[in-house]
């Protein structure tokens, strides 16, 4: 099943899995980034750790048997179907104890990651659905308009609209003043299939909430059309497309997906660069891990930003669950810290939790040289 809605979230979020425990899986299997040995590599590291930690863990046996079986369906079916599996990321849920099980074909490779607690944990999905946008394309020619929303890669035509906007005329009558009548007659016409359009996209982008609007006009009529957009739709445009009502919608669904990745990209460079100016000038900003840690756990933390798949092992409090690098206790509650297996996923599941922007951007990038992690911050840091 494609992971395709916040309802699939609201699903496993209701599912109730008591008196046992939920199993959730995350794995990037995307193979233009890695090749497969890597991939089942993972799986397996995933499914070894989770086995030992159960090992360390007093549990009922009935949990644990429900566990172990989890761990056992997870490792046949990634064994099974990894060699043949198209999707960039894989999620799977499952508590053997209540018969349920979930496989997800994600649309981005997810951080790997596997946990073991009374419910599915659901928080990768939503970074995820943060990640993609609702796109709305607007395609208008002449005579014609459509209107197809694409999200997680996939394209559904929304609706459509024809208007009878006669042809164009030689000049005729008595010093062309016929055809020039004409003329106005069909420019009326068309100015008035142009401004049903611009309502109906309008409309369309209120109802579905959509983040991006793209369009596929003519030269010629975009300036008329334009100027009929409410600001609403100008505030959502991103850019202009090729395609044209009659395009194939698989050519439609590849022209906007290039533009979107490429209008990502140029938004995650101007991020990673402001950033980057901050720090150089010393401003409210800060990179490295250990250092980024330390400005989440006093709140000063005002927008995260991780190199996508970045992680460290590293600890966190038991009791304050602040995070640490190599802390053996923790500076305000003067415990010892637990070591986790990955600190970067402890941050950004911190950064959730209180709903702090976050940005994850993908390689190659400036980050990188900054250690992969930073943060703007609320406060100029003390020098």
């Amino acid at each position: 099943m494609k992971f395709t809605s916040s309802s699939q979230i609201e699903v496993l979020a209701q599912t109730k899995t008591h008196p046992f425990r939920a199993t959730s899986f995350y794995l990037n299997t995307d193979k233009s980034q890695q090749p497969l040995k890597a991939i089942l590599a993972a799986y397996k590291g995933l499914v070894n750790q989770a086995r030992m930690a159960l090992e360390a863990q007093e549990l009922p046996k009935e949990v644990r048997k429900s566990l172990l079986d989890d761990l056992e369906k997870i490792s046949h079916f990634c064994t099974n179907r990894l060699n043949s599996w198209k999707a960039p990321g894989l999620a799977i849920f499952s508590c053997s104890g209540q018969n349920f099980w979930q496989e997800l074909e994600l649309p981005h490779g997810p951080r790997n990651r596997i946990v073991q607690d009374f419910d599915f944990y659901t928080r990768p999905l939503t970074a995820i659905m943060e990640k993609f946008k609702r796109l709305c394309v607007f395609l208008i020619n002449r005579k014609e308009a459509c209107w197809y929303e694409i999200h997680f890669g996939e394209i559904t035509q929304l609706a459509d609209l024809k208007s009878d906007v006669p042809k164009k005329v030689k000049k005729g009558g008595f010093e062309g003043y016929e055809s020039k009548r004409i003329e106005r007659h069909i420019e009326a016409h068309l100015l008035e299939h142009f401004k049903k359009s611009a309502q109906k996209t309008f409309d369309l982008l209120k109802q579905n909430h959509f983040d991006w609007l793209m369009v596929g006009c003519d030269n010629q009529f975009y300036p008329q059309l334009e100027s009929m957009f409410h600001s609403y739709l100008k505030e959502k445009l991103k850019g202009r497309i090729n395609a044209r009502p009659g395009t194939e919608p698989s050519r439609v669904l590849k022209e906007c997906l290039e533009l979107e990745e490429k209008l990502k990209r140029k938004e995650e460079e101007e991020l990673v660069k402001n950033l980057v100016t901050e720090l150089e000038r010393g401003g409210r900003a800060v990179s490295g891990l250990s250092d980024t840690l330390r400005k989440l756990n006093s709140y000063e933390v005002q927008h995260l930003i991780i190199t996508h798949n970045f992680s460290k092992p590293g600890r966190a409090c038991p009791k304050c669950h602040a995070l640490y690098l190599n802390d053996q206790n923790c500076a305000t509650c003067k415990v010892p810290t637990e070591a986790v297996a990955d600190v970067v996923d402890e941050a950004i599941e911190l950064a959730l939790n209180r709903s702090l922007p976050l940005t994850q951007v993908s390689s190659p990038t400036k980050l990188e040289h900054y250690g992969n992690i930073g943060a703007f911050l609320k406060f100029k840091p003390q020098t």
